[in-house]
């Protein structure tokens, strides 16, 4: 049934899909990978224009299905050997279903809440991050140009999902997008030399919520523009809280506020 419905992965194909590691190749085709079965079928049920899909030979019943889904809808659908799906995906133990898609450019409309993050450099951060976004309701992550980019499939793995429910977007500009929206909007960014806790944070529901990088933190210019500033206080002996765990806590701080 299988040999019939769908054709068998060729070796040219395989090195393209290949090449799409690459972020310079990726913004060359247009083109990016999710791979698994709950990011195929967020992706399925997404504004995301599937390309094609490929499945392991030894797919499950539930991925056999979802593919016919994508078949159902013109999308070529290809098999490949187990060999041969071991080395188009990123991950070592690889589920057995993937979809190269087109990057999507939406138009962005800047409705707060907005978390925006300045210079972020982990991709598995910033997945758990959007992920995070998804949970509490919050629609909107803007990123600045110099961090990771948003295609990178550890993002895509790392949001389980939620990459294709929240707008996210890379703005080439931070001070230049905060300029324009601060006059209606109140700007709360997160530092660890603040002077005052989190917990004594009112955040509104038209916050916008500033992280910085890793390691770096917020851009001197990007924190200027800031109304308030808050810490996150701890009581243990490490010099740092992990960037994706301290949104997480600011969000549930915003979500309570605001629910």
């Amino acid at each position: 049934m299988l040999a019939i419905k769908f054709q068998s992965l060729h070796n040219n194909l395989k090195k393209f899909i290949i090449s799409l590691k690459d972020k310079k190749r990726r913004k060359e085709s247009g083109l990016f990978i999710a791979e698994g079965y709950k990011i195929c079928y967020e992706l399925y049920q997404s504004e995301y224009p599937a390309e094609f899909v490929v499945i392991d030979s030894t797919a499950k019943d539930t991925s056999l299905e979802l593919a016919r889904k994508f078949h159902n809808r013109g999308i070529e659908v290809y098999v490949a050997r187990h060999s041969q799906f071991v080395q188009i995906c990123e991950t070592e133990t690889p589920q057995d279903i993937l979809v190269v898609a087109r990057l999507e450019k939406k138009v962005f409309k800047p409705t707060c809440p907005i978390i925006v993050l300045d210079g972020i450099s982990d991709p598995g951060n910033l997945g758990t991050i959007i992920r995070t976004a998804d949970w509490f309701g919050i629609k909107n992550v803007v990123t600045s140009n110099d961090s990771v980019e948003k295609f990178n499939p550890k993002v895509i793995r790392g949001s389980m999902g939620s990459f294709f429910r929240v707008n996210v977007i890379q703005k080439e500009n931070l001070v230049d997008f905060l300029s324009k929206i601060k006059g209606s909007n109140k700007i709360f960014a997160a530092i660890p030399n603040a002077g005052q806790n989190l917990d004594h944070i009112v955040f509104p529901k038209n916050s916008i919520l500033v992280f910085g990088n890793e390691a770096k933190g917020i851009s001197p210019k990007v924190l200027e523009l800031a109304d308030e500033h808050f810490k996150i206080e701890g009581a243990g002996r490490t010099d740092s809280l992990n960037l994706a765990v301290s949104v997480g806590i600011v969000l549930y701080k915003f979500f309570l506020q605001n629910k």
